[in-house]
């Protein structure tokens, strides 16, 4: 049976994490490409400026590590209409920037073969320091997670499994080491860090790439939609499929969810 995907079909964090999150979910997004103007809160405004914050504050530390002036970024991020820009950036440049000595790969995607597949990654910062490889992300949400709860989403596994499948390609004389690190705007002197070590990546290739198989192989009778209809609260198809048509609130959406942004934008890109 032909598979469902797109020809040259990129798999991603986000889309395999909607894969796991509700079946139908990825289906309906990236299968049949299908978008539904259903809001997914009840203060859609108050999502976009966040949403549109976040990417802000993004820009700004993108243009930072290029070697941009830091006093021209801050005078913008002054004059930025949400105030929270300027505390984020100077909590940024007060806290992590100073531990970025070395080579920096800012705003960098690596892209992958995993059995046929295309996996890809896009790192906030990738930074190599005396053989040890560190992925940066920058976080702005309302409430930090665990990190026991963090390690269980696909990010901490797709991005440090691109990162090693790309370094196990080239030459070194000695394999770098990998970590990867979350950094929060709530809390900018505890980030959240993981090491990575060449257990973990198999045990992720081995998960990953079962997955990638298992939507490959899927008709579309198996994309069914998930049996936690909490999920659903938080999905913009949820009136499409009949379920909980009550919204969110923002502050359980962006404390519940803390990934929810970055899926939001990618299921509601129209490319």
């Amino acid at each position: 049976m032909p598979s469902l995907l797109p020809d040259k079909f990129i798999f991603t964090q986000s889309n395999l994490q909607a894969y796991l999150n509700c079946k139908a979910r990825f289906y309906l997004r990236y299968v049949e490409r299908f978008l539904w103007p259903a809001p997914a809160l009840e203060d859609v405004q108050a999502f976009e400026r966040d949403r549109l914050a976040g990417s802000r504050f993004h820009q700004l530390v993108h243009q930072y590590l290029l070697g941009l002036s830091a006093e021209i970024l801050s005078r913008n991020a002054s004059n930025d209409p949400d105030p929270r820009i300027k505390q984020w950036f100077e909590l940024f440049t007060h806290t992590v920037s100073k531990d970025l000595s070395g080579q920096l790969w800012p705003e960098h995607t690596l892209t992958t073969q995993l059995d046929g597949f295309i996996l890809s990654a896009k790192y906030d910062l990738l930074h190599e320091k005396d053989q040890v490889l560190t992925i940066y992300d920058w976080k702005t949400s309302r409430k930090k997670p665990s990190k026991a709860w963090l390690a269980a989403q696909l990010q901490s596994k797709v991005f440090p499994l691109v990162l090693a499948q790309e370094i196990d390609t080239q030459t070194r004389a000695e394999k770098a080491v990998i970590r990867m690190v979350y950094w929060e705007v709530t809390e900018p002197t505890n980030p959240i860090v993981f090491e990575y070590g060449s257990s973990k990546e198999e045990q992720d290739l081995e998960l990953i790439t079962a997955i990638m198989r298992e939507i490959q192989s899927s008709p579309a009778a198996d994309f069914v939609r998930t049996d936690d209809i909490q999920r659903c609260r938080y999905c913009v198809y949820r009136t499409y499929c009949n379920r909980l048509p009550e919204t969110a609130a923002l502050e359980d959406y962006l404390s519940d969810t803390y990934l929810a942004l970055e899926d939001e934008l990618e299921l509601l890109n129209t490319d």
